[in-house]
């Protein structure tokens, strides 16, 4: 029987890590095809999901890296993304209920956050987070938790078209459509509380639902 020690890994180990620095957040939406990655090379990363499947092709490193969908743990092939296939180096956040399918091996660098509520945003990790019917919520309260109140969100399209919802491919492509307000509101929440303390969140994806109601930043804007 695997032993649940609830102090392991404490959030509080993650508090005010990046404070004062920006933060990139990497989803898994099909507009991240074909964008060049490998401005990301020396930048704060957190990803997501299949999110390791870009590193080694554009020559970055996720410094963070987010799941709170059990499938990534419960597939064989999506198991490797979250897994093995992640830099040694990354530090794993994972939804607490997954907490009993997870590689205990990687336990050393993995922090495991208790789900609260599906809407709002935590301030606070140590006390849980809402999950908002997206990961991209968890990384958003991970960046803030970090201390980073300038950050980007690249791929979150919140579009789920048929043939392909997300830029990897799937056998069993799982659509959200019922759940895209959701997300929405949750993030421009998100988003209000990031301005409401001098800070930023913008989506970098021209084609997103969030586009009328997050502000918009050009990956050109980020060569200037």
């Amino acid at each position: 029987m695997r032993l649940m020690n609830p102090f392991f890994n404490k959030p509080s180990k993650l508090l005010d890590r990046e404070r004062g620095k920006r933060v990139f957040i990497l989803a898994n939406g099909p507009s991240i095809v074909g964008l060049d990655l490998s401005f990301l090379k020396d930048e704060i990363v957190i990803g997501m999901n299949a999110s390791s499947m870009l590193e080694e092709c554009f020559g970055f490193r996720s410094k963070y890296y987010v799941l709170s969908d059990k499938r990534f743990i419960n597939t064989k092939e999506k198991r490797a993304w979250a897994t093995e296939k992640l830099w040694p180096q990354t530090h794993r956040i994972v939804r607490a209920d997954i907490r009993p399918y997870d590689d205990p091996e990687l336990e050393t660098r993995t922090t495991y956050i208790a789900p609260l509520a599906r809407d709002g945003f935590s301030k606070n990790l140590s006390v849980g987070y809402f999950y908002g019917c997206t990961t991209t919520m968890l990384a958003l309260q991970v960046a803030w938790h970090l201390g980073s109140r300038e950050v980007y969100i690249l791929g979150c399209d919140l579009r789920y078209p048929n043939e392909r919802p997300r830029f990897y491919s799937e056998e069993t492509p799982q659509l959200e459509d019922a759940f895209t307000s959701i997300q929405i509101w949750n993030i421009v929440n998100a988003a209000m509380i990031f301005e409401k303390h001098n800070g930023k969140l913008a989506s970098c994806s021209a084609d997103s639902f969030l586009r009328p109601y997050l502000d918009f930043a050009p990956l050109s804007s980020f060569f200037d």
